[in-house]
């Protein structure tokens, strides 16, 4: 008998990793639709429902569960009526049951789940609320993201990490006894099919430049990066950064380091582009650097090492274990060590090019394949 998975889809492709993530988990599952899966996709936007009926996904205009902070805690402290209430008293357990569901999927971490009196699984990309406390993303919102991971704990079937890191933290964070657990299961992350097959498309920046996709958070850590090309650009008149991603967040502080510090002729910020574009500058940079403080680990160095791009990632959490031998590594603290790591790959030819071909063969270990393969066995499992 076919299973049926309810899958929560709420992100948009401006929220960058979590929705490569949902993407990846989408384009396993519909695989499976016709034969051993009945999809049930609950939209939160107009970019789900359009890749759903693209896809042939029976798909429900529904809108995210949102629980408030007072929800949350009585869902934690009251088990038993919680589940009762809703199972059978909201508009999305009802339609749970009306519609039969097997396993419900959320593919966001930060989605919140009640008991709705049904399997559940997912992902926990990051616990960096407890690991990087100080950071002003995290630690505005630590106290309902503790009560989250608390929560999943208690009541997930199935968490998917991303790494032995990963897997490490959740279970000395969170797992207090052997009486009620979840399986937390690693599924590593690879890189997005997407990327790998699209056709570059040509945008314009200079001829060398150094590569940072990545949202302006301030745990992207962009500040100490500007500060290593300050002091690169004393000896290398050329040196010149290529930064993408939504500019919101940390974005005006960043610009505004770049205006006081004489920084415009060698960065160059460009903002939210197409996956075209993507392709192209990961394909034409000296190298991908990743100075993000969280981890346990990235999509980046994992997209760059499939497309043939040399990475240095700070030596923080499973991002020395993501990138191996394949990778350069530096304290994120440190704009020297990143400097120096730069201009190694601004520098050194042969090292770029030992570098690629060791990426390249280290992406393989992460293949579409495999991960696939792993997902249905989770799912056949549990």
């Amino acid at each position: 008998m076919r299973k049926k998975i309810g899958l929560l889809l709420p992100t948009r492709p401006q929220d960058g990793g979590q929705h490569q993530y949902a993407l990846l988990i989408m384009n396993a599952l519909v695989k499976k639709k016709d034969a051993d899966y009945d999809l049930v996709a609950f939209c939160g936007n107009d970019y789900w429902r359009k890749w759903c009926k693209k896809k042939g996904v029976r798909y429900i205009k529904h809108s995210m569960p949102d629980i408030s902070m007072k929800e949350r805690l009585f869902n934690y402290r009251f088990p038993l009526p919680a589940k009762l209430y809703y199972t059978y008293m909201t508009s999305f357990g009802k339609t749970i049951r009306a519609e039969k569901i097997d396993i419900l999927f959320s593919t966001q971490q930060g989605m919140y789940l009640p008991d709705y009196a049904v399997k559940l699984m997912s992902p926990v990309h990051d616990l960096m609320h407890r690991y990087e406390p100080d950071f002003p993303e995290v630690k505005d919102s630590f106290e309902s993201r503790e009560l989250h991971m608390k929560s999943l704990a208690k009541y997930t079937t199935c968490i998917l990490v991303d790494s032995k890191v990963g897997k490490r933290q959740f279970e000395e964070s969170y797992i207090k006894t052997k009486k009620r657990r979840p399986h937390i299961i690693s599924l590593p992350f690879i890189a997005p099919e997407h990327i790998q097959k699209t056709e570059e498309a040509y945008i314009e920046v200079p001829d060398k430049y150094v590569f940072y996709p990545a949202q302006f958070w301030k745990h992207k850590n962009h500040v100490n990066l500007l500060k290593a090309i300050q002091i690169l650009a004393e000896s290398l008149s050329d040196i010149h950064l290529v930064l993408v991603g939504s500019e919101r967040n940390n974005g005006r502080e960043i610009k505004k380091y770049i205006r006081d510090n004489g920084l415009e002729s060698h960065v160059t910020i460009l903002g939210f582009v197409s996956d075209e574009n993507i392709t192209y500058l990961y394909r034409h940079a000296v190298g991908l650097i990743m100075p993000s403080y969280f981890g346990p680990t990235n999509i980046p160095p994992l997209e760059a090492m499939a497309l043939g791009c040399p990475v240095a990632v700070s030596n923080k959490y499973a991002m020395p274990e993501q990138v191996g031998r394949a990778g350069l590594l530096f304290h994120p603290d440190s704009p020297e060590e990143m400097a120096d790591c730069i201009k190694r790959l601004w520098t050194d030819d042969k090292l770029r090019e030992r570098m690629r071909k060791d990426g390249y063969q280290r992406s393989k270990m992460w293949t579409k394949e495999k991960f696939e393969k792993k997902l249905y066995k989770i799912i056949d499992t549990i």
